[in-house]
């Protein structure tokens, strides 16, 4: 199949096991129409039904459903599929051959997916995920997800989705969407995009530098968010490799896999939620402006005027 055919198949099979989900980031992209294409499928699940989830592939991969798929965690740091990782931030990647001979197609699931306040995602389950969802999943340390970003607050505000404005790059549309809004519609949006109470006062050279400053604020804080992960998984692995774990994945059925890295989780001890206490997350937040002054210079006051709230970034 191709990764469209093949994502159109699997959603449907998600759908059949009642397992609630949204398709977002890249292919939910290539469905909005700002993206040409991708190999990858990225889903939003809830973590009730993680169970659910691995059923229904060990079922695939064992042909019980006609299917015959090969399925396999893949060799990247991330959690098993269990709620209290997925809960805590952590992302679980799997690879599956749907037939033999086809491509190999990357599947990435949070449980709790970055920058998303709880389940905003559920009353879209069981389809793609709105502009505003995976707008804010694409504001990540990548420059090339930034016009993504942008396309798809475009596509909202045309809408008429007063929400795109909270990830819209383009200026003049920026400042033309926002100078027809009352202070009503205003009062919420300034509160979680602090630039957008300067788009008045401020001339074109002074606002284009503070759109850049914003976006750096976004993906040095994202950075330092994935570093923790990325270090708490190298390290679990490392007292995971001391123990004769060998090659990871192995080439052992997807069941055996999963059970294999179920008891390994707990007994050479990944945490669950590394940045859930608030200290933590203060800490990343601090260190990803201090990181966006050094790269770009900005003032203390240039940051007042376009840094987030922390909890709108590390919710």
């Amino acid at each position: 199949m191709s990764p469209i055919q093949f994502y159109r198949a699997f959603q449907s099979l998600m759908r059949e096991h009642g397992i609630r989900h949204v398709l977002t980031s890249g292919m939910a992209c290539v469905e909005y129409g700002i993206q040409q294409n991708t190999k990858d499928t990225d889903w939003i699940i809830h973590p009730e039904d993680l169970e659910k989830l691995v059923a229904m592939l060990c079922e695939c991969e064992r042909g019980l459903t006609g299917r015959n798929w090969r399925v396999s965690y893949r060799p990247l740091f991330g959690a098993p599929f269990l709620e209290a990782y997925h809960r805590g931030g952590w992302t679980t990647h799997i690879a599956i051959h749907d037939e033999p001979g086809s491509p190999e197609h990357h599947l990435d699931f949070f449980g709790k997916p970055p920058r998303l306040h709880g389940d905003e995602w559920l009353p879209e389950s069981g389809g793609i995920a709105s502009r505003n969802v995976v707008a804010q999943m694409k504001k990540t340390d990548r420059a090339k997800d930034w016009p993504f970003v942008n396309g798809l607050a475009i596509q909202s505000c045309i809408a008429g989705d007063h929400v795109g404005l909270l990830h819209l790059r383009e200026l003049v549309i920026l400042q033309q969407n926002w100078s027809r809004l009352d202070e009503a519609t205003r009062a919420p949006l300034r509160k979680v995009r602090p630039l957008l109470d300067q788009l008045a006062s401020m001339k074109e050279p002074s606002l284009e530098r503070l759109l850049l400053i914003e976006q750096s604020i976004w993906e040095c804080i994202n950075r330092e968010r994935y570093r923790i992960y990325q270090q708490e998984w190298k390290d679990f692995y490392r007292r995971w490799q001391r123990d004769a774990v060998g090659e990871w994945p192995t080439a052992e059925p997807f069941e055996i896999q999963h059970q294999h890295l179920r008891e390994a989780v707990a007994r050479f001890r990944l945490p669950p939620a590394p940045i859930a206490p608030e200290p933590t997350r203060k800490a990343i937040y601090q260190k990803g402006i201090a990181r966006t002054v050094a790269l770009t210079a900005a003032t203390p006051q240039e940051i007042a005027k376009v840094a987030m709230p922390l909890e709108s970034i590390l919710p």
